[in-house]
């Protein structure tokens, strides 16, 4: 069986995530969610 590799490193998924969650999820759910978890799939990026 071959060992996968990560398709990004760490840093990686920081970036993405913090810029879809900027771009894309933020204007959208911020208001009235102040403190509440959310989790965002990159994969789909």
């Amino acid at each position: 069986m071959a060992v996968r590799q990560p398709r990004y490193s760490k840093e990686e998924f920081a970036r993405y995530g913090d810029e879809t969650y900027e771009t894309q999820v933020r204007p959208q759910v911020e208001e009235g969610n102040y403190g509440k978890i959310g989790a965002i799939d990159i994969s789909a990026c």
